[in-house]
């Protein structure tokens, strides 16, 4: 890529609240604490637990994405769009398939802005989710309790703990690794403990810059809450001069679980 690349680990976090039979048996046998008793550290355990069945909850879903990529110039003029509609499924492997309903042809592909390589990362993306297993890579930090339209929310603060490792950022360097995590803030609701919002960016970033977003989320089938939403407007600066101001808008709709493999004979595999 030519000048920077749209690597989105759309921090978006995702949870669901899926409760076995015999773990509600033992949750009537024995009180069970409310989230306002929980020290910091057991409500990150809670929700990263609950980020780890979503995790797999989400692949019994099927859902289409229209992302819309923008650069803006003087006088809040668009002078490139990238536009693309896509349809997702999983299938019984847990492999991701897509298939573009929609693309038109980008004049930020025609300048060479936007390379295979951004298109890639872009349709490629999977929601950020910190779940059990990526927990220690991540410093996360209690910062309080805040309220967002109709849901109490507890706050907290989430670093890539090789952001703070010299060592390990200078082996990403070295292989052009770049937008791997994702740095910021999350929400969590005080009653499903699971996230409803998130804010931040990917990193690291080398030569590449890549643009802050916040995710939301909304109560699917009442009981999982998936990214519905994610928007970004941010001035991208680059070491050698410059500046590139970049919007982007990506929509996930029309959710619908299934339960048989399903397969696109025009689908492309997503990993």
């Amino acid at each position: 890529m030519k000048k920077f690349t749209f690597a989105l680990l759309l921090t978006v976090a995702l949870t669901a609240s899926l409760w076995t039979a015999s773990a509600q048996q033992q949750s009537a046998a024995t009180p069970q604490k409310s989230s306002q008793q929980l020290s910091p550290e057991e409500l990150i355990k809670r929700f990263t637990a609950k980020e780890s069945e979503l995790s797999e909850i989400w692949k019994e879903y099927q859902y289409i994405q229209e992302s819309k990529i923008q650069t803006i110039g003087q006088a809040n003029t668009v002078t490139g769009e990238f536009y693309q509609v896509s349809e997702y499924v999983f299938n019984d492997a847990g492999k991701r398939l897509q298939r573009i309903i929609k693309a038109p042809p980008s004049i930020l592909e025609q300048q060479g802005v936007m390379t295979q390589e951004d298109k890639n990362a872009l349709t490629n993306l999977q929601p950020f989710a910190l779940t059990t297993r990526d927990l220690p890579l991540y410093n996360v930090t209690y910062v309080g309790k805040e309220k967002i339209d109709d849901l109490n929310t507890y706050v907290f603060d989430v670093t890539p703990k090789v952001m703070t490792n010299e060592r390990e950022l200078k082996k990403l360097k070295d292989q052009k690794i770049e937008g791997k995590y994702f740095q910021g803030r999350i929400w969590v609701d005080d009653e499903d403990l699971q996230v409803v919002k998130s804010a931040g960016k990917v990193v690291p970033e080398f030569k590449q810059r890549f643009p802050r977003f916040e995710t939301y989320r909304e109560n699917i089938d009442g009981r999982y809450w998936f990214p519905t939403y994610t928007y970004g407007d941010d001035k991208l600066y680059f070491d050698k001069g410059g500046m590139l101001h970049v919007r982007m808008v990506i929509k996930y709709k029309n959710y619908r679980r299934f339960q048989s493999d399903i397969k696109f004979i025009d689908g492309t595999e997503v990993v």
